[in-house]
């Protein structure tokens, strides 16, 4: 997999910034140079997404932030356990929705670079969060805490070629020379 630099500075005191580096440090041993991953990504000068994937099984938008606690999905709704009454009580379900948000705006991003704008959003909660949703009952986004699940969802069913996935990468990490396109007419 290759690593790119963040590009923008790190500010640091950050949590979530050494879980992502762990992230993709133990997705490296998983994921071939088809892979890149990209840190700190502003799709449009927007909010930053933690961390995006992109190779041949598709794009990811990678948050690697949550809160404390155990969550569950049930009827439409997301309720917190609640340690001190025993049972669940609901919840304003913030780290899902930043989740989903972000893989939205990276989609639109995308559209409007005429690339292929699947995006699928990934959570990767911290060790201190537990997601149980109910069977049956979908929110939106995959909840993956471990490295080789996330690796075997990237190498996956192969959705973009490698031209296209040059091109995401060079959208999306402004250092990167542009591919060149072939010539619409032979030299002679």
């Amino acid at each position: 997999m290759i690593l790119h630099p963040p590009t923008r500075p790190r500010r640091f005191g950050l949590g979530a910034l050494g879980q992502h580096d762990r992230l993709a440090e133990a997705l490296s041993r998983r994921l071939d140079d088809a892979h890149h991953w990209l840190p700190d990504v502003s799709p449009g000068s927007s909010e930053p997404i933690d961390a995006v994937l992109v190779g041949p099984g598709g794009t990811w938008a990678i948050t690697t932030r949550g809160e404390r606690g155990r969550f569950t999905r049930r009827n439409g709704h997301w309720y917190r356990w609640n340690r001190s009454t025993d049972s669940w009580v609901p919840w304003d379900a913030t780290p899902m929705t930043a989740t989903r948000l972000a893989a939205r705006r990276l989609s639109l991003y995308l559209d409007r670079a005429a690339l292929p704008d699947a995006v699928e959003a990934v959570l990767v909660p911290p060790a201190d969060m537990s997601v149980e949703p109910s069977a049956g009952e979908p929110f939106g986004l995959v909840v993956e805490r471990d490295p080789d699940g996330l690796a075997t969802l990237a190498l996956g069913e192969e959705r973009l070629t490698g031209p296209q996935v040059d091109r995401i990468v060079a959208l999306l990490d402004p250092r990167q020379p542009l591919p060149r396109l072939a010539p619409s007419t032979p030299r002679s």
